[in-house]
């Protein structure tokens, strides 16, 4: 999507930098990829101890040696 954004120059550079990138856009994506995958795992961090499983330890470890057989 073709859009106009105002962004200061120094921010710019600085994300262009941080990132590794080649152009604006490509940082540009890059940054609010990386908010959007920041603020996903806030809100399942925000979960920790409200949810409860069922399973016994021992029922994890079977499952993770199941995974490793295949």
């Amino acid at each position: 999507m073709r859009t106009t954004i105002n962004i200061s120059d120094s921010v710019l550079r600085e994300t262009i930098a941080l990132y590794n990138t080649e152009n604006r856009s490509q940082a540009i994506e890059t940054a609010l990829r990386e908010a959007i995958r920041h603020k996903k795992l806030q809100g399942l961090k925000s979960l920790k101890g409200k949810i409860e499983f069922s399973m016994t330890k021992e029922d994890v470890e079977s499952l993770r040696s199941l995974e490793l057989d295949e």
